[in-house]
């Protein structure tokens, strides 16, 4: 499968790269700054652009099977909101390049009608309202973007990134299972490539943590 990855050197891109090239796929890495992806691999072709160019975006998706959007939030105050923006890019390219599958990433800021109440549904959505008001509006923003869209969409959420040593088990839940919020960059970003080859998540936004 040829998947291209937005957000490739980042804490979980770059480990959505190796895993993408560890399962045989073919892996376009689009990101502003090339340099900051030292792998080589002969599958893996790498795309300076950015996230607000739709042409740059368009010309990368073209021919594509799959898109894995890792581009972060910033999880700090700010007035501007360039991940909606770039989804917005997005979503326009896929769709007039004829690629449907989107595998992405949010937070439990973003419901989903299979959420159960629990700490981790409900908490964070408070939390992030009160501190973080313009991420929160980003992360629902998006999700709400993705969810109308006529793509074949995985969202999968996560709280608690950390630069802990990969572990390939992962728990998955909609609020319903106990679960550690915090869960290594690695765990996601091969999770995140799973979803290529595993139809359980479509349509759907799973929690997961360690």
């Amino acid at each position: 499968m040829k998947v291209i990855i937005f957000g490739a050197s980042g804490g979980i891109g770059k480990f959505a790269v190796k895993h993408a090239l560890e399962k045989g796929h073919e892996v376009k890495a689009y990101l502003r700054n090339p340099s900051k992806l030292t792998m080589k691999h002969k599958n893996l072709t790498i795309i300076k652009g950015e996230i607000y160019n739709y042409n740059d975006m368009k010309n990368a998706v073209q021919g594509c099977d799959a898109v894995i959007w890792c581009v972060g939030i910033p999880m700090k105050k700010y007035n501007h909101m360039d991940s909606l923006e770039g989804h917005k890019n997005l979503i326009k390219a896929m769709n007039e390049c004829g690629v449907k599958r989107l595998i992405d990433w949010s937070t439990t800021t973003a419901s989903f009608k299979k959420d159960k109440k629990s700490f981790i549904t409900v908490v964070p959505r408070i939390m992030v309202g009160i501190f973080l008001p313009t991420a929160k509006k980003e992360v629902i923003a998006i999700a709400d973007l993705i969810t109308s869209s006529n793509l074949n969409w995985t969202i999968v959420r996560f709280l608690a990134p950390k630069d802990t040593a990969y572990t390939g088990k992962v728990k998955v839940g909609f609020g319903d299972i106990k679960m550690k919020m915090s869960i290594s960059r690695e765990d996601i970003g091969a999770f995140m490539v799973k979803q290529l080859s595993d139809k359980t998540y479509d349509y759907s936004m799973p929690i997961i943590g360690s």
